[in-house]
């Protein structure tokens, strides 16, 4: 198809028209977009392609910096990415648009605000393993610096449904039905925070609301811990190969449900630092107590050396999540059958340094400027949460989080907090 039969027209605005669906809120196209990027991330093609444009990242910058980290090809059509532009004139005016072509599936997606009067909705265009997919390429490579069409001869869509996309759609689909319960939550909760002018009340309002979550939602767990406790024990005498699928399903549950204890932690803290004067040994003892359990089941010694007498300036929840995050990282990286050693020392400038050291896998060197970054991770089913939050709290406690060595014999990080 020659390109120059579309010289000035936006032939990317028809396909709005002529998909006739109702409007959706920015919220639920934010929520597609994120998903569709999604299923590439988690995927990790090594070969792909995405090209985007975007008028506004707000909400997306997540999932667009973890996108910078995986192995794609990704081409800009605007000045808001960090990419180059490659886009030609400006004929798409405010349309925007994601397309994806990997070896496994096609996504499409092209919306434009300037369509309906409220400015925040607009009748969504998209094709999930279409072959129309490649007519949308040819119009955009038509306005683009380079040739883009090569890639639709080396990414042909299949027609047949994949296991990622449907994930992908799945959890779309739970995203949307969160916006329409928190919207309710949301409208009404607005009303009292807009009363509260004072922002330290504001700040108390949404601690409280936090904890009171954090709360329910902690009771709930610990049902489901319970429960799979009771099916763990009763599974005993089933045949084996049916012990070992309901084994390995409870595991999973319990692991799950650890993350969302680890997560209520983190929701806890949410108000300003509660910096107190902590006794350093009783505290990092506790620490080891706490992940234990979690070593033994892969026979991990956890190793501690404490110094005497140390008093540190901390908030404890904040710290007790920065080293909980290392040790459990640590436990990761250990296929199984190795050791964590905590050693606590002073320095000369007044703070206290507590070193994790573990015998796992390591970090690539070329990884190493790239680990405290947000969404950046290394783990298939990882966040890129951990250790930039990490970090971000040791800022917030006046001191700091450090990878001080890693090879393939281990890693080691440093924390350090201000002595009392």
């Amino acid at each position: 198809m020659n390109n120059e039969l579309y010289p000035k027209k936006n032939l990317l605005k028809d396909f709005i028209y002529l998909s006739q669906t109702k409007p959706v809120k920015k919220e639920v196209i934010n929520g597609l977009f994120r998903f569709a990027l999604e299923a590439l991330i988690e995927a990790q093609y090594h070969k792909s392609l995405v090209l985007m444009r975007l008028k506004d990242t707000t909400g997306l910058n997540g999932v667009l910096q973890r996108l910078g980290f995986i192995h794609t090809d990704i081409y800009s059509f605007s000045d808001k990415l960090e990419y180059e532009n490659l886009e030609r004139e400006n004929i798409w005016d405010e349309t925007e648009f994601l397309v994806i072509l990997s070896p496994r599936y096609s996504v499409v997606l092209i919306w434009d605000y300037s369509t309906e009067e409220s400015g925040d909705s607009s009748v969504l265009c998209y094709m999930l393993n279409s072959r129309t997919v490649n007519s949308v390429v040819n119009i955009i490579s038509g306005n683009s610096k380079i040739d883009l069409m090569r890639y639709t001869k080396e990414f042909t869509p299949e027609r047949r449904s994949n296991e990622t996309l449907n994930n992908a759609v799945n959890k779309f689909i739970n995203f949307a039905n969160s916006i329409l319960e928190e919207n309710i939550v949301s409208n009404a909760e607005n009303s009292i925070l807009e009363a509260n002018t004072s922002a330290d009340e504001k700040y108390r309002y949404i601690s409280r609301k936090s904890k009171s979550i954090a709360h329910d939602v902690r009771n709930h767990v610990s049902i489901i811990e319970l429960y799979s406790k009771i099916a763990n024990k009763r599974v005993e005498n089933l045949p084996e190969e049916t012990k070992e699928s309901i084994s390995h399903a409870v595991n999973c549950i319990l692991k799950s449900s650890g993350a969302v204890s680890q997560l209520l932690s983190e929701l806890r803290t949410i108000q300003p630092p509660n910096i107190e004067e902590l006794d350093a040994g009783e505290f990092i003892s506790t620490i080891v107590s706490m992940v234990t359990p979690a070593a033994e089941e892969k026979n991990i010694v956890i190793n501690l050396e404490k110094c005497s007498d140390c008093k540190i300036m901390a908030d404890e929840n904040k710290l007790i999540n920065v080293l909980i995050n290392l040790i459990y990282n640590s436990i990761d990286a250990i296929e199984k059958d190795g050791s964590i050693n905590i050693k606590m020392q002073t320095t000369d400038d007044n703070m206290l340094k507590i070193s994790v050291t573990d015998t796992g896998c390591g970090i690539e060197p070329k990884e190493f400027q790239n680990i405290f970054k947000e969404g950046y991770t290394t783990k298939t089913l990882g966040n890129g949460l951990g250790l930039y939050i990490s970090k971000e709290n040791m800022k917030e406690l006046y001191g700091d989080l450090i990878l001080r060595t890693s090879d393939k014999h281990g890693t080691t990080f440093d924390v350090l907090i201000p002595k009392a």
